[in-house]
């Protein structure tokens, strides 16, 4: 007598609770970027940017969304926030990748730390619990982000999740250029990635396939 074969089902969806002040960006099409881009414009305006601040993170968070897209992003998120020492911007994406041929992405994230390098740059590799899912890879650090050719220097924050009944895994991924405000980042976004759920009954932002594989996860 052979024991039976258990089946683990594929969640379809997720739940992501950001605070108040955030607000959630569309991701489906240039279309919707465009969209994106003209209210983050409107709204960093109308909360006390100059012309010059809007656009700049108009753009920067057209680039974001516009490079996860075509990774497979399901969902963007951000804040923007302008205080008497200058702005705060920071974004959050989620992303349903393929790891590469070469393995496993949680086993290669957690195999090894990353040290500082000349330039400033550095990123530590750990693992974190997230109370309704479990053990979950995780690469944080300064670096520097390269999206349709323009470099910026950010604080980045990397957590690879596991997707049960499937090789894809759900890529959390926060920034910003706010340097000096790094390790409160770091904190904040941890905390909202610790809200993370994932859903089996169409409740939540739908986790499509992944568009194409991983470019430097973890970079």
């Amino acid at each position: 007598m052979t024991g039976a074969t258990t089946t683990v089902s594929t969640p379809t969806g997720f739940r992501l609770r950001t605070p108040e002040d955030w607000v959630d960006y569309p991701v489906a099409d240039e279309a919707s970027e465009n969209r994106m881009a003209n209210d983050v414009w409107t709204r960093a305006r109308e909360g006390g940017f100059t012309e010059e601040q809007a656009g700049q993170y108009a753009e920067q968070l057209r680039r974001s969304v516009r490079e996860a897209r075509r990774a497979g992003a399901v969902h963007a998120a951000g804040v923007f926030q302008l205080y008497e020492n200058g702005p705060l911007t920071a974004s959050l994406l989620v992303s349903v990748v393929t790891p590469p041929a070469t393995g496993d992405i949680l086993g290669a994230l957690t195999a090894v730390g990353q040290p500082a390098h000349a330039d400033g740059t550095w990123r530590r590799v750990s693992t974190a619990q997230i109370p309704a899912i479990g053990t979950v890879g995780r690469v944080h650090g300064i670096q520097n982000v390269t999206q349709d050719g323009a470099t910026m220097r950010c604080a980045v924050m990397h957590t690879v999740v596991p997707l049960p009944g499937t090789a894809n895994v759900l890529v959390v991924t926060g920034s910003s250029p706010n340097l000096a405000e790094a390790e409160e980042l770091f904190e904040l976004f941890a905390t909202i990635i610790g809200t993370l759920e994932l859903t089996w009954e169409g409740d939540g932002p739908a986790l499509t396939p992944p568009a194409a594989s991983p470019q430097g996860v973890g970079s």
